[in-house]
């Protein structure tokens, strides 16, 4: 018998057996962890002043309505021991105690019916517009609107910007008719807005879209003040709001110090999730030099901080603005990033003041990967238009 081979299978299996146990006491931890977060965050959790008012209330009316104790006697160790029962309470101080009982129950009851009409009167004057574009994924049986905050307050209102059906197997097959679609919202957002002031309507957008068309909403809703911006989760498969912290990464800028004099017509390639492939971009437009915005943490989950939004547009803009003081007429925008960050890119861009531009879409597997694109409405051109190469 192989002595040795036997004590190491068995040290082996022993110091298998501490590991599992070890990561089990780490998982039941963190399970207690967790249960003690969600027992603090019930703890101390603000709740409104009727809730307050009513457990105040039902306290006052427990307290006169238990009436006397009660007496218990024993022996410990030979001992006489009596416990005294309570002693009934005063009239006059259980009707005060009972009076204002019923008057905390009272203004309880006033303060949530003047809290619930509010409520009311909130939602029937204000509007919250849910844009969801559809096209990449079937979202249906999550919708935009059902992961609307509960912050936000008003009549829901969804409008779903539907072109699954022109897409296969990752492939746009119809962009003209797609694009049909995606330039009628404003008339849509219009048809629903009935006259309504612009502060009491509030636009919830997400979506799952090619490039283009989700740069093009953005541009096309740019004069919408309120819009909050959610993204689709991939891991859990869900809406989600862009609520994490700024991780501080920013744009890496290079080409624009190097551009020829003169240069009208320019490549501008924004790597936020992937990195565009500059000579992907140089098959596509052999003759325009290239401009690159990187950040150099580059994921597909490097995007859900609205601080870091909110500043990666402004360096885009910046740049953007450099690129127009320089000459530039024409920029050719090549993007790899999130669709949350693409609408935003959209939003931002000023279509008075900046160069014309057409946003590509990426198609791998073909000789040129970028087939065409969309001329935005921006500038002197009035409607949005496919550019094929």
């Amino acid at each position: 018998m192989d002595w040795g081979r036997g004590a190491s299978t068995a040290r082996a299996s022993r110091n298998e057996s501490e590991a599992q146990s070890e990561q089990g006491k780490g998982e039941m931890g963190s399970g207690l962890m967790q249960v003690a977060d969600r027992i603090v965050e019930w703890i101390t959790r603000e709740r409104p002043i009727e809730r307050k008012l009513l457990v105040a209330g039902l306290a006052c009316l427990a307290t006169v309505g238990a009436g006397p104790g009660w007496a218990l006697a024993t022996k410990v160790f030979g001992h006489d021991i009596t416990i005294s029962r309570i002693q009934p309470i005063p009239d006059l101080l259980s009707w005060t105690i009972g009076g204002t009982g019923g008057l905390l129950l009272i203004a309880a009851g006033l303060l949530a019916g003047i809290r619930y009409r509010d409520d009311r009167k909130d939602r029937s004057r204000h509007l919250v517009l849910t844009i969801e574009q559809r096209g990449l994924r079937d979202t249906a049986d999550t919708p935009l609107l059902d992961a609307i905050p509960q912050s936000i307050k008003g009549r829901r209102q969804p409008l779903v910007v539907d072109i699954r059906d022109r897409i296969k197997d990752g492939v746009v097959t119809d962009p003209e008719a797609a694009l049909e679609r995606v330039v009628g919202l404003p008339r849509l957002i219009e048809s629903y807005k009935n006259g309504k002031d612009p502060s009491d309507i509030v636009v919830v957008y997400g979506g799952l879209s090619p490039v283009p068309f989700t740069f093009l909403a953005g541009v096309l809703l740019d004069d919408e003040s309120q819009i909050v911006t959610l993204d689709w989760d991939r891991a859990s498969e869900a809406w989600r709001q862009l609520n994490s912290e700024d991780d501080g990464d920013s744009f890496k800028v290079a080409g624009i110090e190097q551009l020829p004099p003169g240069t009208t017509e320019v490549a501008v390639a924004v790597s936020v999730s992937y990195l565009v492939d500059p000579e992907a971009v140089s098959r596509s437009l052999p003759s325009s030099p290239i401009v690159e915005l990187k950040l150099p943490r580059r994921s597909p989950d490097n995007h859900w901080s609205e601080a870091k939004q909110q500043r990666l547009m402004m360096e885009f803009l910046t740049n953007m603005i450099r690129l127009a003081d320089s000459g530039v007429k024409t920029i050719h925008l090549f993007l790899a990033a999130q669709n949350s960050v693409v609408f935003r890119l959209g939003r931002v861009y000023d279509k008075r003041n900046l160069p014309r531009v057409l946003v590509y879409q990426y198609q791998k597997g073909r000789k040129v990967e970028h087939p065409w694109s969309i001329e935005m409405p921006v500038q002197d051109v009035e409607k949005a238009a496919i550019r094929w190469l």
